[in-house]
């Protein structure tokens, strides 16, 4: 439960908000069916996915920068007989590469468990994220969609800032 007026997360049967001191009506209160918005749904949700598909993509980028530095120099020692600089380039592409992916499943895990804790910067780390992930088909493109139907509507932007712990 969070308090109405600073949103500050408190426990369900608390009486008065820690953090602002407001009082918290009980028995009438717990007599009304509670509803929640589509950003309360879909936010923890939201936030496992991100770190789910971060870790997944540290996993690839970890992969990808490893064959990169260590088979491909040693595959390509010799040259390819189309292209006599291949043993340079395309190491070095494929660690970029490789790197870029790493950096990326690093900044979506920590955006991710930024939206768990409902941080102030999270949300815009993650719609840019999640607009980068729109080219990475298919679980990429559906997380990406997922991520802009929940966060960037008007309406989610001003209950995000209510239910953020302040900076």
């Amino acid at each position: 439960m969070y308090c109405n007026a600073c949103g500050n997360p408190m426990p369900d049967d608390a009486r008065f908000c820690g953090k602002c001191g407001k009082a918290v009506l009980g028995t009438v209160a717990s007599a009304v069916p509670v509803v929640r918005t589509r950003l309360e749904k879909h936010l923890p949700v939201l936030a496992l996915l991100w770190v789910v598909f971060s870790v997944l993509r540290i996993v690839q980028g970890g992969v990808v920068t490893f064959v990169g530095t260590m088979f491909l120099p040693h595959f390509f020692m010799f040259g390819w007989p189309f292209w006599p600089f291949s043993h340079f380039f395309l190491p070095g592409l494929i660690t970029g590469v490789g790197v870029v992916v790493l950096v990326l499943g690093i900044l979506g895990a920590a955006a991710g468990w930024g939206l768990w804790q409902r941080e102030p910067w999270a949300r815009i780390v993650v719609l840019i994220l999640g607009v980068i992930a729109l080219i990475h088909f298919p679980f990429g493109t559906a997380l990406g969609i997922y991520t802009l139907w929940v966060l960037l509507p008007n309406e989610s932007a001003a209950e995000y800032a209510r239910v953020t712990h302040p900076a």
